[in-house]
């Protein structure tokens, strides 16, 4: 079974197949007093309440996909900026209280590159809360240049609500009032289908004015969105925040940070996913900006690319991780990288993709006293292939000149 678990939708399926089974929204309802009452998955400290994870697995498990989960391996398509305490629970309520056979958790960034048989690639994955721009040079991210904003879904959908309530129209009954006069917020249900109904992303330093358009709310409200609403509401990404950084400028950014022989190759290699930019309009806006920006300061003396090539996913842009980590979940190699259930009885620890080792105390006594054993070592990482290992760790124990045993002492001190 493959998951890939957003903060607003959450996508799930089986390894081998093209596309997801179903996408749901990332949410848990419930019965409160005679009252649906709504709670998001993932708060907005990005934490994750164990027995609402418990539930929605359930309901994943039993409503949608009805399979046993005792007889069915787990593959969790995983962002590098998730919480170790949110994949830590993750595995706790999987293996036991569903008792699954195994757990692999594996970098969305990778799987959006794997999906398109690529092996250098700029991943740019425009979500619900933030971008993350990801680079990634032959099959390694480099992580010393990874950059992120929170700029994304999320905020578009404020600008809409906050222009809306201070500009919108509403009818009712054939007289037009103030929207702020009847609706004290807007649910984000319809905020998401107005975003992707109705509105669409403006051409670079265009000053045309959309044609207005009625949208049907709940209870017999009408709401007309102006054509201003339309074509502006996802200029926010690419104007920036207060402190003037916007997805242009993080892309831009993080690609500056990567060793200079490997930003044609990135630049020329952009792979962009994630729900917010299947907006009409948002690729070609993208081009055009990157364009612009590069010829203006502090880039034109800095990055010297002639251009900017985006690769189209195979299937919608909000499922192409998804599709990354069926096709991986289908290889042989799973189980290998995968950790099984009665290594997770051993050691209940998921590690950390910053941690370069993941041992227990008597692997360690083990490195002391005798020669160390990489085969050994591997087993012990929820991904054993050196590809998926970062490379800034890597990289810093080259410079100090520290060995393995050094650093295996300072660990356990």
């Amino acid at each position: 079974v493959v998951f890939d678990i957003g903060a607003a939708f959450t996508k799930i399926g089986f390894a081998g197949e093209f596309s997801p089974r179903h996408i749901i929204r990332s949410e848990i309802k419930t019965m409160i007093k005679g009252d649906l009452v709504t709670s998001k998955l993932f708060k907005d400290n990005n934490n994750i309440d164990c027995n609402e994870l418990r539930e929605f697995f359930h309901m994943i498990y039993f409503k949608y996909l009805l399979v046993n989960p005792k007889e069915r391996r787990v593959v969790i398509c995983d962002s590098i900026l998730k919480s170790i305490n949110v994949r830590n629970l993750i595995a706790q309520v999987l293996f036991k209280d569903f008792e699954i056979i195994s757990l692999c958790f594996i970098s969305s960034h990778l799987l959006a590159v794997f999906s398109l048989g690529l092996k250098t690639g700029l991943v740019i994955d425009c979500g619900y809360t933030e971008t993350t721009v990801v680079p990634i040079f032959e099959e390694l991210p480099i992580l010393s240049a990874m950059e992120y904003i929170n700029l994304a879904g999320k905020a578009v959908h404020q600008h809409i609500n906050d222009q809306i309530l201070k500009n919108g129209i509403v009818e009712s009954n054939g007289t037009e009032k103030l929207a702020n006069s009847v609706i004290t917020s807007v649910d984000e249900v319809v905020l998401e289908d107005i975003k992707s109904q109705c509105c669409f992303v403006g051409r670079f330093s265009s000053n045309l004015i959309a044609v207005p358009v009625k949208y049907h709310i709940n209870g017999g409200l009408v709401l007309n969105v102006s054509g201003k609403l339309r074509a502006c509401s996802l200029d926010i990404l690419f104007q920036g925040n207060d402190d003037d950084q916007s997805i242009t400028t993080t892309i831009l950014d993080s690609i500056l940070k990567c060793p200079i022989d490997c930003r044609k190759l990135l630049a020329e290699n952009i792979v962009v996913v994630g729900g917010t930019c299947m907006s009409t309009g948002f690729l070609p806006r993208l081009y055009s900006e990157l364009n612009h920006l590069i010829t203006t300061e502090p880039y034109k003396d800095k990055l010297f690319l002639k251009k900017f090539v985006f690769h189209k996913t195979a299937i919608p842009e909000n499922c192409s991780v998804w599709l990354g980590g069926a096709m991986f979940s289908a290889l042989e190699l799973l189980a290998e990288q995968s950790i099984s259930r009665e290594a997770y009885q051993l050691n209940p620890k998921i590690p950390d993709w910053s941690s370069m080792l993941s041992v227990s105390k008597e692997d360690l006594s083990k490195s002391h006293s005798e020669k160390y054993k990489w085969e050994g070592f591997r087993k012990t990482l929820p991904l054993s292939n050196p590809k998926f290992l970062p490379v800034s760790y890597s990289s810093e124990l080259i410079k100090k000149d520290f060995t393995l045993t050094n650093y295996l002492k300072t660990s356990e001190e």
